[in-house]
């Protein structure tokens, strides 16, 4: 049963174990949050990001890349190619009660970065099986 606060959160999508397998990391599997406050923050630190707010679902069911932080533990990074290269960060919360997977940022990368993080393998991509 989801506590009070994150009964609030918006379910977006579905991490699955496929992409934990991909990545060879062991991460909450199943419903991915978005918190009532998101947009603000959006707006606030990434507004050229907004209008891709309405396709994170898209972004997490169809990804083009995924990937871990490594100054990030206990999250998984979501990359779709769009007219720009779009990030999604989704991060597990270790709360009290329970944990669950909740959208923490959204912004975009340039072509280099993307390289560079394919390169290095911070980010893989996906291939439909």
């Amino acid at each position: 049963m989801l506590n009070e606060k994150v009964q609030q959160y918006q379910i977006v999508g579905q991490h699955t174990e496929k992409v934990n397998r991909l990545l060879d990391i062991d991460l909450l599997t199943g419903d991915v949050c978005v918190y009532p406050g998101f947009r603000k923050h959006v707006k606030k630190k990434h507004k050229n990001c907004l209008e891709y707010i309405p396709k994170i679902q898209e972004i997490i069911a169809n990804p083009d890349y995924v990937g871990v932080n490594p100054d990030e533990p206990n999250s998984v990074e979501y990359v779709k190619v769009f007219d720009k290269t779009v990030l999604l960060s989704v991060n597990l919360c270790t709360d009290k009660e329970e944990d669950y997977l909740y959208v923490s940022s959204l912004y975009d990368i340039s072509e280099g970065k993307l390289n560079n993080r394919l390169n290095s393998e911070r980010l893989k991509k996906i291939f439909d099986t």
